[in-house]
């Protein structure tokens, strides 16, 4: 799904020919009508989400809880430094960094392999018939991957290959693979296929072709998004500690059940540092490719070589970094003790054979279709609800986020950069902290159910969607905003008639974004505790009663394949 944010229709000839060429003219009013068609909706919806989520004549807050909020506030500066505790926390950090590493690889294998079968410029001419089944199926396989979450992978893999590494490394390669090969895919057909043509008329075979036109053309591209998609690995390596795979998750986990305050703030500067270091990382390389920020990717946007930005030499930092890039998966490869072996053996064959068998046919949870229906409402209300919070923090921090485009300096200027660096910080800690240690926090103020799950979600989603929008907002244009300064409008005045519009259609894009997204997350914090269809799983799961999983996940499936499809119908009248 390719979006353009910021492209505009042509300007029209004369006023009978408004609007796209093939389509009939939209009038102002019509726009008008259709987006308070939408913004009434969305308001009838919230409404809906907060009735849900309130308990009917029951208590909101757990009082016995509160007491246990504030020894973990109090620990605050008083984190565990033993020296034991501190070498678990190195080795379970380097254990977190191995795996999302060597799950980011495997993700990007899956994802290149499975872009070439699905780009069009990968083939010389239209396709025969067996192979444009395969590849239709090949999408639906993928949608159905990457619609089950890297967590509920884990815990599917762990009932056949134990507590293995290749259980984290598997389930984090499987969706995000799925996900890198929609975009990898997309990626090909964007960028010219003049070269590529030539080879093939000059009568270069296919694999030849594609080594020195098609990947080369979009190498700076797809070098970025790796980079994108390994921070999500990063953090996605941490929530997979719930299904006891290791790492920081793990230890976190442990700590929290265990209440011991001081080794949870260690973690959580351990887990800070890390994400900090690897974002930076990234960033780095990111920009010294000049092709897109972290917010194009995440919605599919690919900005091309000449927009922004010339292009510019790799620094000597991102050289290292790409020449290391092999030593370093093999250090983490032989850290976790990698060893794919256990995939063809006779026992990880029986127990995978049946799982398969007992997943098939799909029934319906003890209370029948009320309780499906149930849970899946109550994960809705929880992610209108995040989503709403989400939009508040980044309604709030967002502004301040993004980065200052005056170079001047003076008081003035140094105390927006520490304003800056103050938001970017806060948003680092809200996003690094996973939703499954946010919803333990909130579990001991609240009640389970669908309030804290949706808390939990809203302060993780708002540190991710803070990030998006505002880098989405440092690239707004300022010309239209300098031109009217130039008139003499105020500075106030100019900005909010100049940049309101651009503004709200990035968080509009991005919130719609992070909603597919956070529709998903909900089965994270389902599994420690709070509400929705991420409930109902988990306790499946813990039950061994798979064929009520198979019926869970298809209503998971279906809803998100229904959340998706509105979000593109809501991006378009937006566009109109």
């Amino acid at each position: 799904m390719t979006l353009q944010i910021d492209a505009l229709p042509p300007a029209p000839s004369d006023a009978s020919s408004t609007g796209p060429p093939g389509r009939k003219a939209v009038s102002g009013r019509a726009v008008m009508l259709r987006r308070l068609a939408w913004l009434t909706a969305v308001t009838g919806l919230l409404a809906w989400a907060v009735q849900r989520a309130l308990p009917a004549g029951g208590e909101l807050v757990n009082r016995g809880g509160l007491s246990l909020l504030d020894d973990l506030a109090a620990t605050t500066l008083h984190p565990s430094l033993e020296a034991g505790f501190l070498t678990v926390v190195l080795e379970a950090t380097a254990t977190t960094l191995a795996l999302a590493m060597l799950g980011t690889a495997g993700a990007l294998v899956v994802g290149l392999a499975g872009g070439l079968i699905l780009s069009d410029a990968a083939w010389e001419a239209s396709p025969p018939w067996p192979v444009r089944a395969i590849r239709l199926a090949l999408r639906g396989v993928l949608v159905a991957v990457r619609s089950v979450h890297e967590l509920v992978w884990a815990l599917f893999l762990v009932s056949v290959l134990g507590l293995d590494p290749l259980v984290a490394v598997l389930a984090l390669a499987l969706p995000f693979g799925a996900q890198s090969a929609q975009v990898f895919g997309e990626t090909f057909d964007s960028v010219p296929d003049a070269p590529l043509r030539a080879l093939r008329a000059a009568g270069a075979r296919p694999g030849p072709a594609l080594a020195y036109a098609l990947i080369p053309a979009t190498a700076s591209l797809l070098l970025s998004y790796s980079f994108y998609r390994f921070e999500c690995a990063l953090r996605s390596a941490v929530v997979l500690g719930v299904a006891g795979v290791g790492g920081l998750g793990l230890e976190l986990s442990v700590s929290l059940q265990s209440r011991n305050w001081g080794e949870v703030w260690t973690l959580v500067a351990a887990l800070l540092l890390l994400a900090a270091a690897v974002e930076l990382w990234s960033t780095r390389v990111r920009s010294d490719g000049a092709v897109v920020t972290c917010a194009d990717w995440s919605v599919g946007r690919k900005r091309p070589r000449d927009e922004g930005r010339p292009p510019q030499g790799l620094s000597r930092p991102t050289r290292w970094s790409l020449i290391l890039t092999a030593p370093a998966m093999v250090a983490a490869w032989w850290w976790v003790g990698l060893s794919p072996a256990g995939l063809a053996s006779a026992r990880t064959q029986d127990l995978g054979a049946r799982l398969l068998l007992d997943l098939w046919p799909p029934e319906l949870p003890e209370g029948g279709w009320p309780v499906l229906t149930g849970a899946t409402l109550d994960t809705l209300a929880m992610a209108v609800l995040a989503m709403t919070v989400a939009v508040l923090i980044t309604l709030t921090v967002g502004p301040w986020a993004a980065g200052p485009r005056s170079e001047r300096n003076g008081p003035a200027a140094w105390s927006r950069r520490a304003v800056w660096w103050v938001t970017r910080l806060l948003l680092l800690v809200l996003r690094s902290i996973p939703p499954t240690v946010w919803a333990v926090v909130a579990l001991l103020g609240l009640f389970p159910g669908v309030l804290p799950g949706a808390l939990a979600l809203g302060l993780y989603t708002g540190g991710i969607l803070g990030r998006l929008v505002a880098e989405a907002w440092e690239t707004i244009d300022l010309g239209p905003r300098n031109s009217l300064r130039a008139t003499g409008t105020s500075r106030v005045v100019s900005a909010v008639a100049a940049m309101t519009a651009p503004s709200a259609n990035h968080l509009t894009t991005y919130t719609l974004y992070r909603f597919e997204i956070c529709v998903r997350d909900t089965a994270i914090v389902g599994a420690v505790g709070a509400a929705g269809l991420g409930r109902l799983l988990t306790d499946r799961l813990a039950a061994f009663d798979y064929p009520v999983v198979t019926g869970v996940l298809l209503a998971s499936l279906l809803v998100s394949l229904a959340v998706e499809m509105l979000g593109r119908r809501v991006r378009r009248t937006l566009r109109a």
